[in-house]
């Protein structure tokens, strides 16, 4: 049985239920999980003592939640020696032009780099727009950015762009590779 860690970041909530139901999934394929929130779990747990971990974390104003950086920096190097993967969860997936989903990747890369982290596999997911949640400027500032990628603009209900299956298949291929990933000094192969 492996056993793996999900470490998520989350704003608004919406990451905390993509890694619970990352969690149900890989548990359904006989994995042991454990879920920790990274806001209180930096100094806590480690990935050593783990056969594979996933971040999850949001981008939301151009970055990543401070506590998933801080936590991802602090175990970079216990990070790169077992198997790792990033969910990065953002808006911008939805957009049909090439330029936004270039720039969530260009965050992605950067936060990697400036973290010291090598993850085996990485994901783009969508997440949410949780409009009855915002104060009246995020919700006016969400609303915006949302027309643009031509979403849901009814301030008065929640919208759950989250590909579940998406989810699903990223779950399955993670597994596949756990087995059959190689460790080397300083990262996988």
């Amino acid at each position: 049985m492996n056993h793996i860690l999900i470490v998520y970041g989350t704003t608004d909530g919406h990451t905390r239920k993509i890694a619970q139901v990352l969690a149900e999934d890989l548990r359904a394929h006989l994995c042991s999980v454990d879920v920790l929130d990274a806001g209180g779990a930096f100094n806590r747990m480690s990935p050593e003592g783990y056969d594979a971990v996933i971040v999850a974390a949001s981008v939301h104003i151009g970055a990543y939640q401070k506590s998933v950086a801080r936590w991802v920096r602090i175990h970079a190097k216990a990070l790169n020696l077992v198997l790792s993967a990033f969910l990065a969860v953002c808006l911008a997936v939805l957009e049909q032009r090439p330029e936004p989903r270039q720039g969530v990747e260009t965050i992605m890369r950067r936060f990697l780099r400036q973290c010291g982290w090598r993850p085996m596999m990485t994901r783009l997911l969508a997440g949410a727009v949780l409009y009855t949640r915002y104060p009246w400027l995020k919700k006016w500032m969400m609303k915006r950015i949302v027309a643009k990628a031509g979403g849901g603009t009814d301030t008065t209900r929640d919208y759950e762009y989250t590909d579940w299956n998406d989810l699903r298949a990223f779950a399955l291929e993670f597994l596949q590779a756990v087995p059959a990933a190689e460790l080397v000094e300083g990262g996988v192969i």
